[in-house]
């Protein structure tokens, strides 16, 4: 299927934490492996449409996660991609920082593989189901659009994108 996120990527400096996860997704997920944030930031970039999700340790050398969550902010990943931090530095102020830029949850280390898989599956399907509906939505509105440059005989084309946008936005809140 075209557009289909089907990798994952661990960004850690610990090999046995990229292991261990790793493992856990790689019957559904090819996994993508970083041992500091700068290969870990190349290999997002070259896979940004692929990826299901991103995990990132805070604690590294040379380029930690919170250096790596600001480059991400910049080009606005997080809004496309679920970002986890997995970490054993879970003190108020790294969990309000990470959240801050948009991490959409903490893992703790030592790993709960039982746990992590669950939320992770949960929160990947809520972020596929929220672009799914975005991208609907803005196909709707160009319809809509074109229906109206289409000119008058196209008024009620525009109005039916119109009442379609209104019926998604509303069963998605739903």
């Amino acid at each position: 299927m075209a557009g289909q996120r089907n990798k994952i990527i661990i960004i850690d400096d610990v090999e046995l934490n990229r292991t261990i996860l790793g493992e856990a997704f790689s019957k559904k997920y090819e996994v993508l492996e970083a041992q500091d944030g700068a290969e870990g930031l190349e290999k997002i970039f070259a896979n940004e449409n692929e990826l299901a999700a991103i995990f990132l340790d805070i604690i590294m050398p040379e380029m930690d996660g919170f250096s790596v969550l600001q480059e991400l902010e910049l080009k606005n990943v997080m809004r496309k991609i679920p970002l986890f931090i997995i970490t054993t530095e879970t003190t108020d102020y790294v969990v309000e920082k990470a959240y801050n830029y948009g991490v959409i949850d903490v893992i703790q280390k030592p790993f709960n593989l039982l746990i992590i898989e669950r939320r992770v599956a949960n929160i990947i399907e809520l972020f596929e189901n929220r672009n799914h509906i975005a991208q609907h939505i803005a196909e709707k509105q160009n319809a809509a659009k074109a229906a109206f440059d289409a000119g008058d005989s196209a008024t009620e084309k525009y109005k039916k994108a119109l009442d379609d946008i209104a019926k998604i936005m509303n069963e998605t809140s739903k």
